[in-house]
């Protein structure tokens, strides 16, 4: 398996010869940075076989690369169905030996109430969750299988109970995104994860283009 960040919150998954973006080019929303041309580029000089789109914030998605996507490969999408510009599924989707399966999830904080929201769990020869800004709070009970690998954004690490829920999921590595520029973090989640997490070795975080091989 590999997993490379190439957004903000998200990455391009390589299991079992499948390649699936996951929120895997995004614009900019400061602190939070967009994708790199040049790693936009390479998406679009070979297509994945499939997208995947939690929600429709701009740090997560970019709806000109989804509408050039479907339109040179007339690939799925998997996302909420106010994906702008693109027609979307929330099927779930076997590409080769693999499965994704969307699970309908509630985004964190105040943007619960009003924004659309699917997390994914992707199962082959490993299974790994895609959370997305899913809400650590709504799996405590959730009846999905095991990951192997968990993908979170930053609230699951910045507080003591948070930490103790992605714990609890027993994941052998926990990729950590959606952490601003070092340089521009003025609301210290750097520093609040480091003191939550500690030098725990289950966790990584990716910089922009950097692969993880498991």
């Amino acid at each position: 398996m590999e997993i490379r960040r190439t957004a903000n919150a998200g990455v391009l998954l390589k299991l079992d010869g499948a390649e699936i973006l996951l929120d895997g080019v995004c614009r900019e929303v400061k602190p939070y940075p967009a994708t790199p041309p040049s790693i936009k580029a390479e998406l679009s000089a070979k297509w994945p076989d499939l997208l995947a789109f939690t929600h429709n914030h701009k740090d997560h998605y970019d709806p000109v690369y989804a509408a050039d996507y479907q339109k040179q490969t007339n690939g799925v999408v998997l996302g909420p169905e106010d994906l702008t510009g693109i027609r979307t599924s929330a099927a779930v989707t076997c590409v080769g030996g693999v499965t994704v399966t969307p699970i309908p999830s509630r985004h964190i904080g105040a943007a619960g109430k009003c924004t659309q929201h699917l997390s994914f769990v992707i199962a082959g020869s490993s299974c790994v969750w895609f959370l997305g800004d899913a809400s650590p709070l709504q799996w405590r009970n959730a009846d999905l299988p095991k990951p192997d690998v968990l993908i979170v954004p930053y609230a699951y690490l910045t507080t003591k109970n948070a930490w103790e829920i992605t714990q609890s999921f027993g994941a052998e590595k926990v990729i950590l995104l959606h952490m601003p520029k070092p340089e521009e973090d003025t609301i210290g989640l750097w520093t609040a994860v480091k003191e939550t997490a500690g030098n725990d070795c289950r966790v990584q975080i990716p910089a922009m283009g950097e692969r993880i091989h498991i």
